[in-house]
């Protein structure tokens, strides 16, 4: 036997553990950054199987789930209008599942399914003046035993300060997106007007020029050699002269022709044009519509365009990746928030699982002549922006570099 006994592994500081979280609230600007925190603080706090943290998506209205620790392969969602989150809003308090199975009786068989999906054992709402701004799923402990009052305690603590803390981290993105767009509106403005002065000096001498070459080709039409330098010659004047049409089309965007048009029939008929495309490339489309009325006043043709541009870039980005890789265009429509009492926005998702974008390329994507493309103008995003803010709408990027890009494209449509 032996004789020395065993020494206990020392219990974490809890106080300490959130005298620290407390202190990086302070410092963490970055939500995906505090989230994790957040997540390592619960685990320290109790040996928890699985942290699933619900946030409300202002665009849609619904809670989105946020972290991709042990995140399923299919999505889940909730809604105001889930009977979760409305025992949530009411009573205000933590659900515990296996002490309340009648409560979770409840609520409705999908909610119960994802509730068991989960492994759930605790549900906490994050509430933020009067409002749920998420909620919290904690799975069993690692042991299986119950949670105790102290872990209790200290958890609701922690989570109301999360709360707070991601509250405070979300204005702070939403309030830095607004003044880059006012910047990028500006810059778009001043650089549209040097585009439209560039492309009228540029376009008159390159008239010229392709008219002296053609009529000099004929006299070179019985030499091989020459007669492939004035063809090449002509197409490096004809890819200029696309350049100017495309500064011409930033500088000086083509008026709206409104009509009702239908989102969904625009969505097919563009993936028609690139159909031979994707079935080339061996791309899957997943094209799913949550809004039974898609209907918005816009410019068809414009839209289309528009359209076409980032599903080619999505297309251009997958094509690269490798063969372990898949290869799929993912396309949504749905319900976003109001914007008035009469209007709201219609969103429209187009997201690939390509090489994505680094950050730092990011906040450059719709300005104009940027481009990671060999061959590329940089001109495609900057135009399409354009059409889109013409529409009243706004399109926004995100990126992750080896997983892929997502754009969601909003535009108002009558309720």
């Amino acid at each position: 036997m032996s004789l020395f006994k065993k020494k206990k592994e020392p219990k974490p500081d809890l106080g300490a553990l959130l005298s620290e979280f407390n202190k990086s609230l302070m410092l963490i600007v970055d939500k995906s950054l505090l989230i994790n925190n957040f997540i390592s603080k619960i685990k320290q706090i109790c040996a928890v199987d699985s942290v699933y943290v619900f946030l409300l998506d202002e665009n849609t209205g619904k809670y989105k789930l946020q972290n991709s620790e042990n995140k399923p392969e299919f999505g889940y969602v909730l809604t105001g209008k889930n009977k979760l989150i409305n025992w949530l809003s009411i009573n205000e308090k933590e659900l515990i599942i296996s002490r309340n199975p009648d409560i979770v009786s409840y609520f409705s068989m999908e909610e119960q399914t994802m509730i068991h999906a989960l492994k759930t054992e605790l549900i906490y709402p994050l509430k933020v003046m009067n409002h749920i701004s998420g909620t919290i799923f904690l799975g069993r402990k690692a042991d299986d035993a119950p949670f105790t009052d102290e872990e209790l305690n200290l958890l609701f603590l922690l989570f109301n300060q999360a709360a707070f803390a991601i509250e405070h981290v979300s204005l702070y993105a939403t309030q830095s997106e607004r003044i880059k767009k006012m910047y990028r509106t500006d810059r778009l403005a001043t650089l549209g007007e040097l585009a439209a002065g560039a492309a009228h000096e540029i376009r008159n001498p390159l008239t010229a020029i392709r008219s002296t070459i053609q009529y000099l080709s004929k006299d070179f039409k019985d030499d091989p050699v020459k007669s492939e330098m004035v063809s090449e010659l002509i197409s490096e004047v004809e890819r200029i002269n696309k350049i100017v049409q495309g500064l011409l089309s930033f500088a000086r965007p083509s008026a709206l022709n409104t009509s009702n048009v239908n989102m969904e029939q625009l969505i097919n008929q563009t993936l028609v044009l690139i159909h031979s495309t994707l079935v080339k490339q061996n791309i899957d489309v997943q094209f799913e519509y949550f809004e039974e009325n898609t209907i918005i006043r816009g410019d068809a043709e414009q839209l289309k365009q528009v359209f076409l541009n980032i599903m080619m870039n999505a297309v251009e980005a997958m094509s690269q990746n490798p063969p372990d890789r898949p290869r799929t265009l993912i396309i949504s429509i749905e319900k976003g928030m109001a914007i008035n009492p009469t209007t709201r926005y219609l969103l429209l998702t187009i997201e690939d699982t390509g090489k994505g974008i680094e950050s730092k390329d990011v906040e450059n994507v719709f300005n104009p002549f940027f481009t990671t493309k060999e061959e590329g103008t940089g001109l495609g995003l900057a135009i399409s922006y354009g059409v889109i803010n013409r529409h009243e709408g706004d399109i926004e990027i995100s990126s992750t570099p080896g997983k892929g890009t997502s754009f969601i494209i909003k535009l108002p449509q009558r309720i």
